[in-house]
């Protein structure tokens, strides 16, 4: 329980310090002998149905709700058998079918499965399931969190994942991006990602328009959340990346008589000047 205290200070943190809207969904992908708790719920026992994981994520966010997902839970069948191997069928080639036949997100079959090739999967069997939960209120120890946000939020998530020198890759097709990548591809690279809500997450998932997701492996939490707010801690201006932005200009290029312009420009405007005289 102690362990999950600190989660739950993570998740509190987070949202105080970004002025989140909706709650971190944290995310464990469960082995098949790893017991869960009872209070995750089932899809059946709130819905009475099947349900799209990209559902779970919503209610859990909005709602507060924690949700153990199995295959059989999950209505969004290509995320069950490709991305979460929790189901199979004998041909590997149904889910391209299925696309190609019945969605046609892509040109046709040949093109779901190109724009697919890069994609990060877990082999069938390699969970029993999913537990979806706030991380402010967590139930379980985190594999990772996807915190929903507006682009100004997910820019300073941005800033602090990469203040220590890293950088982010990835990945977009548009389709089925939470569990793709929102959680597959974060917990098979132990990367933070940049995801863009897919088709699922915005026309089932109900992710409104102005909203971006970020997510963060467990091992990143603390970094990323101690690195808040440190980018450009030696510009002029206070807090000019801060939330809100406080932008130095409205349109002139001086704000009471002094440049709006961040620092490193004048000193590399004096570096032009001295490394090539006249």
């Amino acid at each position: 329980m102690e362990e999950l205290e600190k989660y739950k200070k993570i998740g509190e943190e987070f949202i105080d310090k970004l002025k989140l809207t909706t709650y971190p969904v944290a995310v464990r992908l469960v082995p098949p002998d790893e017991e869960v708790s009872t209070n995750a719920l089932r899809s059946d026992e709130v819905f009475g149905s099947q349900i799209a994981a990209c559902i779970a994520y919503t209610w859990c966010r909005r709602s507060g709700f924690s949700f153990f997902l199995k295959g059989e839970d999950i209505g969004c069948k290509p995320a069950s058998i490709r991305y979460f191997g929790l189901e199979k069928t004998e041909n590997p080639d149904d889910v391209y079918t299925a696309w190609g036949k019945k969605g046609a997100y892509k040109k046709d079959k040949e093109a779901e499965r190109k724009s697919r090739e890069n994609e990060t999967t877990l082999d069938h069997g390699e969970i029993k399931g999913l537990v979806i939960t706030p991380l402010n209120s967590t139930i379980i120890k985190p594999h990772l969190v996807m915190i929903y946000c507006s682009p100004l939020i997910l820019h300073q998530l941005i800033l602090a994942a990469t203040y220590e020198g890293d950088y982010i890759t990835s990945y977009f097709n548009g389709m089925e991006s939470s569990c793709k990548e929102g959680i597959i591809r974060t917990y098979k690279t132990n990367q933070c990602q940049v995801v863009s809500p897919g088709g699922g997450d915005r026309g089932l998932g109900g992710v409104q328009d102005h909203e971006m997701i970020f997510s963060i492996p467990e091992s990143k939490f603390e970094m990323v959340l101690n690195n808040l707010f440190k980018a450009g801690r030696k510009l002029r201006v206070p807090k000019a990346m801060g939330i809100p932005l406080l932008n130095a200009s409205l349109g002139p290029i001086s704000f009471f008589g002094s440049p709006a312009e961040p620092g490193p420009w004048e000193y590399l405007r004096k570096r032009i000047k001295k490394d090539n005289p006249k």
